[in-house]
Order: structure tokens, then C-alpha cells, then sequence
């Protein structure tokens, strides 16, 4: 699980990975909030592709944190 502690969301500016996207990595710019299903946490991140960036929206538990990422 991506969250450092359960009741803390992940702060804005942290270098994530999305499981299962096939994307590199990406920069949580805004905490949506607990928007999704049964209050989980939302977040909108930034994934650079070419030829422009494009902002996601996506579940915490959808998330891995860099550094948890690197430690594998």
C-alpha cells in the first residue's frame, strides 16, 4: 500500500508510480479528497507522456510511492 500511515494522505509533490499502467513515474499535484468508493482517497497526478503531460485522477491504493517502488 502506497500511504505511510493510514490516517495521513501522501503529500503533494511526492514521485509515485501507478500499478499496472505502463506509465513512468508521476507527481502528486492535488489531494481530491475521500471521493471514492467507501471514502478511499483520491488524488490527481501529473504523468509526463509526449507530445503533452496529462493530469490523472486515481486511487491511493492505486499508488506506489517511489521510493517504496525502488526498495524491490
Amino acid at each position: 500500500m502506497a500511504t505511510q500511515n493510514s490516517t495521513d494522505p501522501l503529500k503533494i509533490g511526492t514521485i509515485v508510480r501507478v500499478h499496472d499502467s505502463g506509465d513512468g513515474r508521476a507527481r502528486i499535484v492535488e489531494f481530491r479528497g475521500p471521493l471514492g468508493p467507501k471514502g478511499a482517497r483520491v488524488y490527481r497526478i501529473l504523468v509526463r507522456r509526449k507530445p503533452q503531460p496529462a493530469y490523472i485522477e486515481v486511487l491511493e491504493d492505486q499508488l506506489e510511492t517511489e521510493s517504496a517502488s525502488n526498495s524491490k
